[in-house]
């Protein structure tokens, strides 16, 4: 049994439509790809660039961009995509088009992007994220500061010179086992003895 995607589905045409405009109106001074699935990737060319290009995306009427559907981004240590250290990436989508638009920025280790949570408030957790885990700041973000890791740790887990099996213990945390072994833990504690 085999199955194929219309040729000409309404959702195709409009990814067909977006991806035209967007070589169109901003292919001349950015750099514009596409995936493997032939969605288009632009390249902002500064922080204030980016925010720029996501609003545009949602008052252009071809593009209709009204949701964001993430923020992240990956460390460019290696300087594949660039000269710069970071690359902070941005998932728009259009909800009555069904089609998606990727805007990429790099950015130096100490280049912060700009928030854009006064304009969706999703951005707010997803801004804390990227933070939290590349240690990228968010200009105007009105709470800047760790969502995933503990507040006293050290560092950001996702950078590329973050050692895989590091591990930081607390002194301060509760003794807790998830194991088969539950004796593990001081059996005196758990049977109610006190020193």
């Amino acid at each position: 049994m085999t199955t194929s995607i219309a040729p000409k589905a309404p959702y195709l045409a409009a990814q067909e439509n977006l991806s035209k405009r967007l070589v169109e109106k901003y292919g001349t001074d950015r750099k514009v790809e596409f995936d493997k699935l032939n969605e288009p990737i632009i390249w902002a060319k500064s922080p204030e660039d980016a925010k720029v290009l996501f609003k545009s995306f949602m008052v252009d009427d071809v593009f209709k961009m009204d949701f964001l559907s993430d923020i992240t981004a990956y460390d460019n240590k290696d300087h594949e995509d660039g000269n710069k250290r970071f690359v902070v990436v941005y998932q728009q989508y259009s909800t009555t088009l069904h089609v998606r638009v990727r805007i990429k920025c790099l950015l130096d280790e100490n280049e912060e992007a700009l928030t854009l949570s006064d304009v969706f408030k999703g951005a707010n957790w997803l801004e804390r994220e990227v933070f939290d885990m590349f240690g990228i700041t968010f200009k105007g973000h009105p709470n800047m500061r760790r969502i995933l890791m503990d507040e006293r740790f050290t560092g950001h887990p996702l950078r590329k010179e973050y050692p895989i099996k590091q591990r930081e213990p607390f002194k301060d945390n509760i003794a807790f086992h998830l194991g088969a072994n539950p004796k593990s833990i001081d059996t005196h504690i758990l049977e109610g003895e006190e020193n």
